[in-house]
């Protein structure tokens, strides 16, 4: 017996219910009940290949890098999904609030990629980086050159396609990297800040 909302009530644990309430439903049901794992996941981005390493001139023998895409595609270990935030638009009218829906605002994300040294992965996130602003020159570059098309792929554990997101207009708009120790030994990591225009589910087949 238990009292609920002020009336006493049996017990109902003998009687099945309707609603799933526990895993049960899960168990019995594993295709549909998969869970998406946080380390199925590609983020590409294209336009860099053959890309100009930072303060070369470009007449300089291995001045580019010939598979920057690949890199970086197998270097990142973390990294972020396109979500929007809106503006909320406010209308009072006497003792009431009614909100409205305003502007979206995509923020900032971070990805992390390990520093490969064979691959040379700080250096094609240099080169990115150094198509909007070279520290040679002291010149910032063209939208047209260092606004970059890019996706996250998200994978099932046996690599099939779950869903893809596409961001529009990405650029390194920050690098951080973590202080080199001789008291530790660990791998080094590279953070960059990617700034991006827009995001959104992509249904398209990608290569």
């Amino acid at each position: 017996m238990i009292r609920l909302n002020g009336v006493d009530r049996e017990t109902t644990i003998n009687q099945e219910t309707s609603t799933p309430m526990g895993t049960y439903v899960l168990a019995d049901n594993p295709n549909l009940y998969q869970p998406q794992e946080t380390n199925h996941f590609e983020f590409v981005v294209e336009g860099l290949d053959n890309i100009l390493k930072a303060g070369v001139l470009g007449t300089e023998q291995n001045a580019r890098i010939p598979n920057a895409k690949e890199v970086l595609r197998i270097s990142v270990s973390q990294a972020f999904l396109p979500h929007f935030e809106q503006n909320t638009i406010e209308v009072k009218r006497g003792n009431s609030t009614v909100k409205f829906a305003g502007t979206p605002t995509f923020n900032a994300g971070e990805i992390v990629l390990n520093d490969y040294i064979g691959a040379d992965t700080k250096a094609v996130l240099m080169a990115w980086q150094n198509l909007s602003y070279n520290v040679r020159t002291d010149k910032v570059g063209l939208a047209s050159d260092y606004k970059k098309q890019a996706w996250l792929v998200e994978y099932t554990p046996d690599y099939q396609v779950v869903r893809k997101w596409i961001l529009y207009g990405c650029w390194i708009s920050g690098i951080t990297e973590g202080t080199y120790n001789q008291e530790q030994n660990d791998k080094n990591q590279i953070t960059a800040t990617i700034q991006y225009d827009r995001g959104a589910i992509d249904t398209s087949e990608i290569e």
